[in-house]
């Protein structure tokens, strides 16, 4: 995810500002299968999301004009379509035009070790009416689940999971990744933002929330090479 996002639930909230339209559309590489979306790039990777999700769709576009972008999006929802959680799949990698960039995951995210490889582990939470960055990879998603009629709850928590992609040794450092976000609802957990929150940070109850968060996300995602 170029120029990472901020707030989180944020996920929705990437800084961008290529217009959607100025992007020429691009057929999607990986194939999904059920549950899984089988990735043909190297490493090639099959991921999986728990069986009762439900395919949302795909999107492959040129993100902020210096990455190729492709999303696999899946949603568990409510009789009234109302989002309980979803499961963002993201394939991204600068373009060989632009061989001065890189991510950076190692200077801001926790490092830990998931599916035998390293990988690069951010919490949020917040509300979701907040507006998204035009051309951003969040606008994406919100509007795929617009699309498909699906609406989200006042306040998400999600985690971020990222495999960098040619960084095999897991410095933190790379120009191909593969992101993983899981977000859900927040008002399960009986608690909102305002209350997790002090002085604009989040406070000691976000803790305990955020580490069973994390082994939610880790649980519900598996990947594995091919």
């Amino acid at each position: 995810m170029v120029m990472r996002f901020g707030l989180a639930v944020a996920m929705l909230m990437l800084t961008g500002s290529v217009p959607l339209a100025a992007q020429a559309p691009a057929a999607p590489t990986a194939r999904v299968e059920g549950n899984a979306v089988a990735h043909p790039g190297d490493p090639a990777l099959t991921i999986s999301v728990p069986e009762g999700a439900t395919y949302v769709g795909s999107e492959r576009f040129m993100l902020y004009g210096v990455a190729d972008c492709e999303i696999h999006l899946f949603v568990e929802a409510d009789a009234g379509r109302r989002v309980r959680r979803f499961w963002w799949v993201q394939f991204e990698g600068y373009l060989p035009s632009r061989p001065e960039l890189r991510y950076t995951y190692g200077e801001k995210d926790q490092r830990i070790e998931l599916w035998g490889a390293p990988m690069w582990e951010s919490a949020r939470f917040g509300p979701t009416n907040t507006r998204p960055r035009a051309g951003s990879d969040g606008e994406r998603v919100r509007m795929m689940l617009a699309r498909a009629g699906y609406t989200r709850p006042p306040n998400m928590m999600n985690v971020r999971l990222v495999r960098l992609l040619d960084d095999p040794a897991g410095s933190g450092y790379g120009r191909r990744e593969l992101m993983l976000i899981y977000a859900e609802d927040m008002a399960p957990a009986g608690t909102t933002p305002e209350e997790l929150t002090t002085d604009g940070a989040p406070n000691a109850r976000w803790a305990p929330l955020e580490q069973a968060l994390i082994a939610r996300a880790a649980k519900s995602f598996r990947v594995e090479a091919r």
